[in-house]
């Protein structure tokens, strides 16, 4: 009789993926159905797109005309609308997985913890490292997979359909639509298995990674206008600098001093800024802000930070797993 050879590795992997298989087919389902909502939504803002003629309304007269128009513009406008509200769910449910992938390392580590059945696991020729490196890189593959899916298919509709006026550098769109998104899963995954490392329960690792998670997109908001050096121009605002990311605006004084916050809203003569600029006592206006081509610079050096943490909090993982063995 012959004896298979078997890796006790790649055992291990294949009983990680038969264990929490079901899901693993959750989370396959998800992104699927992921992909086609934003597939519809293309769809839809491809719809919202400047139109003529779908009312039906035959015609040369004067007012048929206006009812063809009205009934025209009230199609783009419900189309478009419609299409910003889907829009804006995307990208909030894109910028909240984050915290779903805590909860997900959390449950992970935590019940086999708690059940104890991470012992038993110990004592089948599988040394807890292993165990937990196996155990912490099966769901980051999956859920780096499909957080990075779902982000280049919300990036290419965001991209592709009507303008909606949404700031590009707001914190929603900009973790969602950036390579920021699947960096906050990775660092939320690996959160949660720390917590769960930490407190040995299910609930409370739970809790606990849902404040490290929450902590650190406050941090990234905090932070991200100082990652990269900002620009500034003088003179008054144009329409131009309506959709970057402001940091600061103000007027320049005779000293050279920069005074932020001032502007001419409260001037006797709207529209006369040489005399609202003498009446300060200033000689120019400023702005300091992020143009649009500090966009990729920013995503990259925030990804970054952030994978850096999510390293940190596996090596600390790691550090209590071994510190806290029986």
């Amino acid at each position: 009789m012959t004896t298979l050879s078997h890796s006790p590795r790649r055992g291990l992997t294949w009983a990680v993926l038969r264990l929490h298989r079901v899901p693993l087919w959750v989370w396959a389902v998800m992104v699927i159905a992921g992909a086609g909502g934003l597939i519809w939504l293309y769809a839809l803002g491809q719809e919202a797109a400047p139109h003529r003629g779908h009312c039906g309304v035959g015609g040369a007269g004067t007012l048929e005309y206006a009812v063809e128009m009205r009934c025209e513009r009230n199609e783009l406008e419900s189309a478009e609308m419609r299409y910003e509200g889907h829009e804006l769910d995307f990208a909030q449910l894109l910028a909240w997985l984050p915290f779903g992938a805590a909860c997900v390392g959390a449950a992970l580590i935590g019940r086999e913890l708690q059940r104890g059945t991470a012992t038993l696991a110990w004592t089948q020729s599988v040394s807890p490292a292993r165990w937990l490196a196996v155990k912490l890189a099966v769901p980051a593959v999956a859920l780096l997979g499909g957080m990075t899916a779902l982000t280049l298919m919300f990036r290419w509709v965001w991209v592709s359909g009507p303008d909606s006026g949404v700031n590009r550098w707001s914190s929603i769109y900009f973790n969602a639509a950036g390579s920021v998104g699947p960096a906050y899963v990775l660092l939320g995954l690996m959160l949660g298995a720390l917590a769960a490392l930490l407190t040995r329960r299910t609930l409370p690792a739970m809790g606990l990674a849902l404040v490290g998670i929450g902590l650190a997109y406050n941090l990234g908001d905090g932070v991200r206008s100082s990652l990269w050096p900002a620009s500034e121009v003088r003179g008054p605002w144009d329409a131009a600098l309506n959709h970057v990311y402001q940091l600061d605006f103000g007027m320049i004084m005779e000293s050279g001093k920069h005074v932020s916050g001032l502007d001419c809203t409260d001037q006797a003569v709207p529209g006369d800024l040489s005399t609202c600029l003498s009446d300060h006592g200033a000689v120019d206006f400023y702005a300091k802000f992020h143009p649009t081509s500090h966009y990729w610079p920013i995503q990259l050096v925030e990804t970054g930070i952030v994978l850096a943490l999510a390293a940190a909090a596996v090596a600390a993982a790691f550090w209590v797993l071994r510190r806290r063995l029986p």
